[in-house]
């Protein structure tokens, strides 16, 4: 008997993890990276949001000019889930109680309970005498659970085993995760020209709008309170993406016992980010610690002379060898792929206590929100973690940077994926 009913968080990721880990979908990249995106989108609220389109483009690697309508593939992998999901649960995890399926009709998935199977007899009651291929399938199905108990004990996100929860995110960010650690969070923030009707009196440090400034305004339909509308300069005012960036590193070190201080980066001098841990979110162009950090590393942001796109460029490359991270857009000019910057290394001059820091910073605003949740992610950082031993480095190294791949929804990221990544020799001198 099966009953639909609201999951926990960590419940819905063990069972899509126990679905991700089988033998059922081993062969089946795509489905994979369906079911993950799916879920993900479910879990983070967002539901609703899931079309044809946006499974096609960010789990079926379909170009961002591919028609739905044209192209059956999304339909066909579901009609294909669906069927995976239930030989699964059917053969090789009947037991399994609480239970992962997508939606006849949709694209959407939901999470049920079935009943749990008829209790086994008591240890001292008669047992039947066991068949050989019987005793094989008791086998087969011991060897399962506890494969199954290890997953269930040990995700951390979406399909992976790791040797405990967050073992992998302390590899990467060090003593910033530990669980006596004292982070300070800073946020930079760029110049801005803010607009602000003002009534009656109107200060001297403000500035009338031009008239294109003043339709644009106008076409935003914002409540009406009165008065004329004026720009007014400030530092004061982060980049949207930079605060959502910001909330997922707090998070991260609330969850790994940790505890952070928040500051804006206009206030903190910079002996105060010296031998410390620091998760700093900003970009060059207005944050003057990540600027004189990534003057020295291999990685930097930087305007491309020939289209004027920000871009993530590689200095160690040999002229004529890379072509920089550069952003795409569709024919309208609307951004789809976007990058975001990562760079972390020892934060210390000879500090008996280890100390990191971690500099996240972005094409537009969704870039470094994407560079952010890669980072804060199990599965994101396992795929670094191959990627290293693939090119022969087994260990985390000291100092590095990351290149997260996104598309986006104006300030957030949709989707992120590892782009690449560069191991540096010493940390970065702080000019």
């Amino acid at each position: 008997m099966e009953s639909e009913r609201p999951l926990a968080p960590e419940e819905k990721r063990q069972a899509v993890a126990l679905v991700l880990r089988s033998e059922t979908l081993a062969r089946a990249d795509q489905l994979r990276r369906f079911l993950r995106y799916i879920c993900e989108m479910e879990e983070t609220g967002r539901a609703e949001e899931i079309t044809e389109y946006g499974i096609g483009l960010n789990a079926l690697g379909r170009p961002a000019n591919y028609s739905p309508s044209e192209d059956s593939g999304v339909r066909v992998s579901a009609r294909a889930l669906r069927q995976k999901l239930e030989r699964f649960y059917s053969t090789e995890a009947p037991e399994t109680r609480l239970r992962v399926g997508l939606r006849k009709g949709g694209y959407t998935p939901y999470y049920y309970e079935v009943a749990p199977s008829v209790p086994a007899p008591a240890p001292d009651s008669i047992q039947p005498a066991q068949t050989a291929d019987g005793v094989r399938r008791g086998v087969k199905r011991a060897a399962f659970w506890a494969a199954a108990a290890l997953v269930v004990l040990a995700a951390g996100s979406w399909g992976l085993l790791a040797p405990r929860p967050g073992a992998i995110l302390e590899d990467f960010w060090g003593p910033i995760l530990a669980s006596d650690s004292e982070v300070l969070l800073c946020v930079a923030s760029p110049p801005s020209l803010l607009i602000k009707p003002y009534r009656g009196h109107v200060p001297h440090n403000v500035f009338p709008l031009q008239p294109e400034i003043a339709d644009w305004y106008a076409s935003l339909r914002l409540p009406d309170v009165g008065g004329q509308p004026y720009m007014y300069r400030s530092v004061d005012a982060p980049l949207f993406g930079d605060a959502a960036a910001a909330l997922k590193a707090a998070q991260t070190i609330l969850a790994h016992g940790g505890a952070y201080r928040f500051l804006p980066e206009n206030i903190v001098g910079p002996a105060a980010l010296r031998d410390r841990n620091v998760v700093l979110i900003g970009g060059p162009n207005y944050s003057a610690y990540a600027a004189r950090i990534l003057r020295s590393t291999p990685l930097t942001i930087r305007q491309d002379d020939t289209t004027g796109e920000e871009v993530i460029y590689d200095r160690s490359a040999r002229s004529g060898t890379s072509t920089p991270f550069m952003p795409k857009r569709d024919e309208s000019g609307k951004l789809l792929v976007i990058y975001g910057l990562i760079t972390t290394f020892p934060n210390q001059t000879g500090a008996q206590k280890p100390s990191r820091a971690i500099i996240v910073s972005g094409i537009t605003g969704a870039g470094a929100p994407a560079a952010m949740e890669f980072f804060a992610s199990g599965a994101g950082l396992t795929a670094l973690r191959a990627r290293l031993r693939k090119d022969g480095i087994q260990h985390v190294p000291e100092s590095y940077q990351v290149v997260v791949k996104a598309t986006r929804d104006r300030a957030m990221p949709l989707s992120w994926e590892l782009a690449g990544y560069r191991r540096m020799d010493r940390p970065p001198t702080f000019d």
